[in-house]
């Protein structure tokens, strides 16, 4: 099992697809690094969040969570609270 782990990992670093990003470990996505939370877009975007324009700021964009009652948002509320 860890050898499949490790080849998987391998060829997708080999083939250049990007990881994905965790914000549990620190890391904040892209283009969440001008957000008020960086840390809590991350979670939503790594769990089936999205980005959407803000209608009051133009040019701007605002993430949302997951759909509540879902276990991605459950996954999502784990992630920006800490919990590993």
């Amino acid at each position: 099992m860890r050898y499949w782990l490790a080849a998987t990992v391998l060829s997708f670093v080999a083939l250049g697809f990007p990881l994905p990003a965790s914000a549990q470990y620190g890391r904040a996505r892209p283009e969440c690094r001008g957000m008020g939370d960086p840390r809590a877009c991350t979670c939503a975007l790594d769990n089936g969040g999205m980005l959407a324009p803000d209608n009051h700021r133009p040019g701007r964009f605002r993430w949302n969570a997951p759909k509540r009652g879902t276990g991605a948002h459950m996954a999502f509320m784990n992630c920006a609270s800490g919990v590993r």
